[in-house]
């Protein structure tokens, strides 16, 4: 779809693709506590992202229940050369840390330290001996030179005993939770002067403030190195972000060109729960909007150009990224962060390299909440172009969405408008008995996203109802998409935490939606619903009674969207897939589990969520599990086209048909799919199934429900993370991680591909150590019949 020019007055951003500034880094792409153990999230999640840094704590460390260092780094080496910091003082359990003394510190870096010196965790770590010792047992922040003093004494003599313990491992700090300019200057002589400097220098930022101040920090740190002669240090910003920004787009693109630009790493914080990838995995096999704009970041190849934004170092503005790669004749835009119309202008491409035309591709990488799943980016519209006169204007740009632009050389026609979308803020609807709160704004930093900064909440008494007023061009089928979130049952509620429900009422007809728990009431999570639509003027209500009855629970709702139903195939461009290996991989996205077509190539290796590399025929339907799926194929020129397809109708075994030995039993679950899950009594339990098959790789969909909770700090949710070992037919089929789920009444589900073999099979879950997840039921299914 052609584009129609902006006003000349219009905000410019550009990208000058013959001024390089180096190779991509995707410094940004880290995390904190993202990865909480190896596989959550799981590998496909993770090998998309070009991880360069991830933040853990010690192995046994009393902070949290998951993140050790030797687990993620166990993960860490089957996704690309990233390295793990340990924050050591997460050895401590209280927040803040206990001030126990520095010798007392000292012999448990003793204890600690060794053990995780390993050959496989060789190459892979990094030391940061103190977490924002501006007020952690040091008060820094005071700028007291009694407080400077204290601190670096003990830098200087931790410093020392690591590169005792550990020789060669790197060391990261000072670590302050901020950009510290008063502090610095006596922390780098010190530091310099006692040969204790070290070679990762590391803080945080963690305000708004930080998308407008971060390049002036960076600009002052280089020119303190030099005032004192030090060699530059490599630089992690190893905790950055707020809620706020994490799972958004258009907010994370901000920080990730602020920190590209200046080739430094940095690792989005950690406020939640760990295992989602500081909100960009919902589940461990799931992306949402945030791990697709991750991934197109990641994605990014060659080298990096100048970009010039309309208004730099500004807080919640047009920013953007852009990279060139000449071997594959490909260029990348990422841009966002605007609610106002903007043209990207592209400088510098040389028309004897590109030839006559070229041809932009915009794709909008939508906000999908913090649980809520995405498919990959939409392409939204094209513009074909002189390389020397490439012009892109955004029309009516979602400042909570970025927009991925590919250019490629010669002329490729757009297969069509993209389908119809409409959104509605909850807070401009009508609304009864329901209370309007502002959310995730420049003074509330740690508040979470909401779109247009507000949701809607109290919706628990009997008249609570918000009515939606919409228009949609066509009658015809339309998706709904209800943005929400709840926690019903927990705190000073007096029920079991479980799902909520609304009624939903389209032009007068009624029924009641089904809510799945989110973490909090502000982890803003999707349901959607197909609907028929007429053309014009409809009416969608959400309310807590209706003729049909009263809902269970309470939600906050945040926004609808009504999508066109459209039902196109996903395409992936080859261009852009990821190289591997002499070959290419394609991230395939399936928003439920089923049978699909590939086409475009003749075979495939399908590599499983614990990485299985299954040769499949594309000739033949594919089983994929809903979320991503990796798929190596050899070098190819064309696109590859994913379509829904019928096969063989999985088995399904439910709780009540499970064989029990030990401690397992059946316990009556009212939200379970048949009123059952097993339940776990200690270790030696065991359950098993009995399946007929044909010889052959099998997907296994295993539903369960896990809601076992360490004691939680003021904003971690410390989710503890069950395991499953599986044999089939008593051999050993793998030890499987599955995080929590909220409650014990959401089920979420775990794919596995298990190899069967002719006639019946006897699969057998258990754990050795202790109780795993409470399952509801399986569904077994040939992977490639």
């Amino acid at each position: 779809m052609a584009l129609t020019p902006l006003p000349q007055g219009a905000a410019r951003l550009t990208a000058d693709f013959a001024a390089p500034t180096g190779p991509v880094l995707h410094g940004a792409a880290g995390s904190l506590y993202g990865v909480s153990e190896d596989g959550v999230p799981g590998d496909e999640l993770l090998d998309a992202l070009d991880i360069t840094t991830l933040a853990v704590k010690p192995d046994g460390g009393a902070q949290h229940p998951g993140g050790d260092a030797s687990s993620v780094v166990n993960a860490l080496r089957r996704n690309g050369d990233g390295l793990a910091f340990v924050y050591l003082q997460d050895l401590f359990a209280k927040w803040p840390y206990e001030d126990v003394g520095i010798d007392v510190y000292h012999e448990r870096l003793c204890a600690v330290v060794p053990p995780m010196l390993t050959p496989e965790n060789a190459g892979r770590l990094v030391w940061v001996p103190f977490n924002e010792p501006d007020s952690i047992w040091y008060s820094l922040r005071e700028n007291a030179p009694a407080k400077f003093d204290r601190f670096l004494a003990d830098w200087i003599t931790t410093v020392q005993l690591l590169r005792g313990l550990a020789p060669g491992v790197p060391i990261a700090g000072p670590n302050e939770s901020y950009y510290h300019p008063e502090f610095l200057p006596h922390f780098l002589k010190r530091a310099r002067d006692t040969g204790t400097l070290p070679e990762w220098t590391t803080w945080h930022e963690l305000s708004p403030r930080s998308l407008a101040e971060f390049r002036g920090h960076y600009a002052a740190y280089r020119g303190l190195e030099r005032s004192l002669g030090i060699a530059p240090r490599r630089v992690n910003i190893d905790e950055y972000g707020n809620n706020r920004d994490l799972s958004v787009p258009g907010q994370l693109v901000q920080w990730a060109a602020m920190f590209e630009e200046a080739k430094v790493h940095a690792d989005m914080a950690y406020w939640t729960a760990a295992g989602g990838y500081s909100g960009a995995a919902p589940q461990p096999n799931l992306p949402n909007g945030a791990w697709w704009f991750l991934k197109a970041y990641s994605g990014m190849t060659g080298q990096t150009v100048r970009v010039e934004p309309p208004h730099p170092n500004t807080v919640d503005t047009l920013q953007g990224i852009a990279s060139i790669d000449a071997e594959r004749r490909t260029a990348q835009i990422l841009a966002g962060g605007t609610v106002e119309d903007f043209l990207v202008v592209a400088t510098g491409l040389d028309p004897a390299f590109w030839g006559e035309r070229v041809t932009a591709t915009v794709h909008r990488i939508d906000w999908t909440g913090y649980e809520g799943a995405a498919g990959p980016p939409l392409p939204v519209a094209q513009v074909v172009s002189d390389p020397a006169r490439l012009e892109i204007p955004i029309y009516g740009p979602d400042r909570m969405s970025a927009y991925w632009i590919t250019v490629t050389a010669g002329e490729a026609a757009m297969p069509g408008p993209p389908p119809w979308k409409g959104q509605w803020d909850a807070e401009a609807a009508d609304i009864t008995s329901g209370e309007i709160t502002r959310h995730g704004h420049t003074d509330d930093g740690n508040a979470f996203a909401a779109s247009g900064e507000h949701d809607v909440c109290g919706l628990g008494l009997s008249d609570s109802a918000v009515v939606f007023q919409v228009e949609v061009p066509e009658a015809g089928e339309y998706d709904l998409a209800v943005f929400y979130s709840h926690s019903y049952g927990r705190g000073a509620e007096a029920t079991e935490p479980q799902p909520a429900q609304q009624v939903l009422t389209v032009n007068g007809a009624e029924r009641f939606l089904d809510y799945p728990s989110t973490m909090n009431w502000g982890h803003r999570s999707i349901v959607r619903v197909p609907l028929t639509l007429r053309a014009g003027a409809n009416t969608v209500e959400l309310s807590k009674s209706g003729a049909i009855g009263t809902a269970r629970g309470e939600v906050a709702l945040d926004k609808i969207e009504l999508t066109e139903r459209r039902g196109c195939p996903s395409c992936y461009d080859a261009a852009f897939a990821r190289v591997h290996g002499g070959g290419l991989v394609f991230d395939l996205y399936a928003a439920e589990a089923g049978y699909h077509r590939i086409e475009g190539a003749d075979t495939g290796i399908l590599a499983g969520p614990q990485n299985q590399d299954v040769l499949v025929d594309l000739a033949r339907p594919v089983f994929l599990h809903a979320g991503v799926n990796r798929l190596r194929t050899e070098m190819i020129a064309g696109p590859v086209v994913v379509t829904c397809a019928s096969g063989p109708e999985p088995v399904e075994v439910d709780a009540a048909e499970v064989a029990r030995t030990g401690g397992s039993c059946l316990v009556v679950n009212d939200f379970a799919t048949r009123g059952h899950v097993i339940g776990w009594n200690g270790r030696g339990a065991t359950a098993a199934i009995e399946v007929d098959a044909v010889q052959g790789p099998h997907m296994l969909l295993v539903s369960y429900a896990n809601d076992e909770r360490a004691d939680g700090h003021e904003y971690n949710v410390d989710v503890v993370t069950r395991h499953c070992d599986i044999t089939v037919n008593g051999k050993e089929a793998g030890r499987y991680p599955m995080r929590g789920t909220w409650t014990w009444n959401d089920f979420w589900t775990y794919p596995v591909i298990l190899d069967l073999d002719d006639g019946p099979n006897t699969i057998v879950f258990a754990n050795p150590d202790g109780p795993t997840a409470e399952f509801e039921h399986f569904r077994i299914a040939p992977l490639n019949p």
